[in-house]
């Protein structure tokens, strides 16, 4: 298990990453029309295909199999506590394939994903992803704009493999709110992952390799 120190809750700068089009307008001689030309943008993509038919992995792309559990600590009860109450939220957990000339995903054509989550169920994805690494930067409350805080999780998807990359439980204050601590673990929760999985795609789920996400500069243990 990979223990991960603890750190506080951010404001959240980013801007959410939606699909958007642009328009342009074009004047005709002698007659005026507009057309209007959609430009691609990075998609964001849901990182869960469980409910897709997933192809064993090939040469150009791998299988990754994990889980996220976000909940809240258990702490005395205390009726004067203040901030945005946890039970019942849901959470966007933000990934990107990264490069070694873009670390960070942020480059125009990266590729996007997410995974949403709600507090105290354990929320177990299957992705085919092309080989390369992949990085979980952050987790946001969808409800609170603002209230979340970085991971910077990487992962790997390796061509020809299934891999299992571990299960991310994040730990946060009951009543959450700026400058309050949240703790993160990557737990290995193998077994009964791929026992849920091997229910829907049970072909995927006989010559799994371990190879646990780890925190950027922190090796796992």
């Amino acid at each position: 298990m990979m223990q991960v120190a603890s750190a506080k809750i951010g404001t959240g700068t980013k801007k959410k990453r939606a699909c958007e089009g642009s328009v342009r307008r074009a004047t005709a001689i002698a007659m005026t029309s507009v057309a209007v030309l959609f430009g691609s943008a990075s998609c964001t993509t849901p990182l869960d295909m469980s409910g897709e038919r997933i192809t064993p992995p090939g040469p150009a792309w791998g299988v990754v199999i994990g889980s996220v559990l976000v909940q809240s600590e258990k702490v005395a009860s205390d009726e004067h506590a203040t901030g945005h109450n946890v039970s019942g939220s849901s959470y966007e957990f933000d990934i990107v394939r990264i490069q070694p000339g873009d670390p960070n995903g942020e480059g125009p054509y990266v590729e996007k994903y997410r995974l949403d989550a709600k507090s105290g169920e354990e929320r177990i994805f299957i992705s085919r992803l092309r080989s390369g690494q992949y990085l979980i930067r952050s987790f946001r409350d969808e409800e609170v704009t603002g209230l979340g805080g970085e991971l910077d999780l990487v992962f790997a998807s390796m061509a020809g493999e299934i891999r299992y990359i571990g299960r991310v439980l994040v730990e946060i204050p009951q009543r959450l709110s700026r400058g309050k601590g949240y703790r993160f673990t990557v737990e290995n929760a193998r077994e009964p992952t791929l026992a849920q999985v091997s229910q829907q795609h049970a072909d995927l789920t006989k010559a799994v390799v371990d190879e646990p996400m780890q925190a950027r500069g922190r090796p796992a243990q």
